[in-house]
């Protein structure tokens, strides 16, 4: 049996070797330079490289040199992983702690660190509607635009309809009381429709992505909304738009009631 303890008990338990071994993957590569960066005692510092070394996460070449072994490589991605997820919840705590995170699927919530660099917009007081004025402008300078919407907004609808719509994935409800009327009148637009059971709203566009997450009710929540500019955010929307497109259905309409 390995005598090796697990990464979360050798590195996240303590501060000084999870501030060594992210240094060390960051280029700082000599004893030296791990003293002198403050980053803990110099008995702290000795204790941490000791430590990570006898774990496999580190090693010294023959020029005294410090690097990570594969397996330090993987324990770095994943504390910066989750110091960039932690980033994300901090930039608004009260959004997470009163949103309904489980509403992504799995994958995508252990890839929030993705999301990193955005911003929750909110309605105020005295701008009540300062989210929806948000959504809005960034649709109309949008040039493509691919979504998931468990809702139908008339006002959201019309700010995207000079962009290029890519693929449009619907609920269930959205779809059978409001979207059936415009597949009816355009059967070509049945090619970029999808429908499913979805309680998040996601927008992609050229340019940024749109994230709305229910409330802990499950209430869809129009008077907020996290938006990311960085490529990082658009792919990861991408990413959950193919998962979703994957396994919602076409559309299916009764042209019956048209005749």
């Amino acid at each position: 049996m390995s005598n090796h303890l697990p990464l979360t008990d050798t590195i996240l338990r303590s501060n000084a070797r999870t501030a060594i071994l992210v240094a060390i993957a960051g280029g700082c590569d000599s004893t030296r330079s791990l003293v002198d960066s403050d980053l803990a005692s110099e008995s702290a510092v000795y204790n941490a490289l000791t430590c990570l070394q006898e774990q496999g996460l580190i090693r010294k070449s023959r020029s005294k040199r410090w690097s990570l072994t594969g397996l330090g490589q993987v324990a770095a991605d994943y504390i910066g992983s989750c110091q960039q997820s932690e980033s994300v919840l901090s930039i608004d705590p009260d959004y997470w702690q009163t949103h309904d995170v489980t509403a992504l699927p799995p994958r995508f919530r252990l890839r929030l660190s993705e999301l990193a660099g955005g911003e929750v917009v909110k309605a105020t007081e005295t701008r009540p509607t300062n989210a929806i004025y948000e959504v809005e402008q960034r649709l109309v300078d949008a040039n493509s635009i691919s979504a998931i919407t468990p809702v139908y907004n008339d006002q959201l609808a019309d700010a995207a309809s000079d962009a290029d719509i890519t693929r449009l994935i619907f609920d269930e409800a959205v779809f059978d009381e409001v979207i059936t009327e415009m597949v009816y009148a355009q059967p070509s637009a049945k090619e970029m429709i999808r429908v499913t059971d979805v309680s998040v709203a996601i927008t992609v566009t050229d340019d940024c992505l749109l994230l709305s997450l229910p409330t802990l009710d499950g209430t869809y929540d129009s008077q907020t909304e996290f938006i990311a500019d960085t490529d990082e955010a658009r792919s990861w929307g991408k990413h959950l738009l193919e998962f979703y497109w994957e396994s919602a259905q076409p559309p299916e309409y009764d042209s019956s009631r048209h005749n």
